[in-house]
């Protein structure tokens, strides 16, 4: 069963249309936040998707079962209090358990191996995601990230993401010391976004980022730092509400980017549908 999540008292002034609401990340969602997060990763970006292709159903369920210690560690995303999501009031429950329930995630009946799962996959992954949460902002506080074994294990699931992250922090233009947080409460990282398939177009994603900026703002934090591809979700990081002030720290440019394989030039991310990948610092100045 799933819980509903915690609700939250202020939403800083953000109003969503009236179906919606926004509640704290809790333990009881773990499972439920990481397939959607995962299905939003390998079926809806356009550079993932795409670089997947034909196999998006095998590596998101590999990287839902391999991320479980990650997502129970309780400086990440379930357990921290740092991480929010929507929740869809009006939702339509697929099948009449789900909504007895308040909603399910039914991820661990699929069989990893079964030669057939790729064959409508995203039907039927999508319909096993039978629960009303429908857009998502998760974080941590970077001072304090948790076990290293976590992280090697949300590494393995997503292997890509290294020579990103490599790039960011090579080409960093900041001096050292001159933004990492010194201590718990400072400095936010973000580790995941997305709206569910079917509620886009309704700033939903908008409204829960504007919601996190104050939040943490409220909260004594300094800045949020994020790592986004998609064009809107850099609009939004670096046109936050006014007097916060954010700025993009570096681009990797997804299709010339070359890594060397066994002695050849090679462009693991040439298939990417959007054209770069961003590091963004929000500052939530006074």
């Amino acid at each position: 069963m799933i819980a509903p999540g915690a609700p939250i008292s202020d939403t800083h002034g953000v109003e969503l249309p009236s179906r919606y609401e926004i509640r704290v990340v809790t333990a009881d969602l773990a499972d439920s936040i990481s397939a959607l997060s995962y299905y939003s990763h390998f079926f809806e970006s356009p550079t993932w998707s795409a670089i997947y292709e034909g196999r998006q159903a095998r590596e998101a369920l590999r990287a839902y079962h391999a991320c479980k210690p990650f997502y129970q560690m309780p400086e990440t995303s379930a357990k921290n209090g740092l991480s929010y999501c929507i929740w869809d009031k009006e939702f339509v429950f697929k099948q009449p358990e789900s909504a007895a329930k308040g909603g399910v995630c039914s991820w661990d009946d699929f069989d990893v191996d079964d030669p057939d799962l790729e064959i409508d996959a995203q039907r039927k992954l999508h319909d096993a995601l039978d629960f009303p949460i429908v857009g998502f902002g998760l974080s941590y506080d970077k001072f304090v990230p948790g076990d290293p074994k976590g992280w090697e294990a949300a590494a393995s699931a997503l292997p890509m993401n290294a020579p990103i992250d490599t790039f960011f922090k090579a080409h960093d233009p900041r001096p050292a010391g001159s933004w990492e947080p010194t201590a718990p409460g400072q400095v936010i990282e973000r580790v995941g976004s997305g709206t569910r398939e079917g509620y886009h177009g309704q700033g939903l994603m908008k409204g829960l980022a504007n919601f996190i900026m104050l939040e943490m703002k409220s909260r004594g934090y300094r800045a949020i730092q994020i790592n986004c591809g998609a064009p809107q979700v850099h609009h939004v990081w670096t046109n936050p509400p006014k007097p916060f002030r954010g700025s993009t720290i570096g681009a990797f440019a997804n299709w010339i980017f070359e890594t060397e394989e066994d002695g050849k030039k090679v462009r693991p991310f040439e298939k990417a549908g959007l054209p770069n990948f961003f590091l963004v610092w929000t500052e939530l100045l006074d």
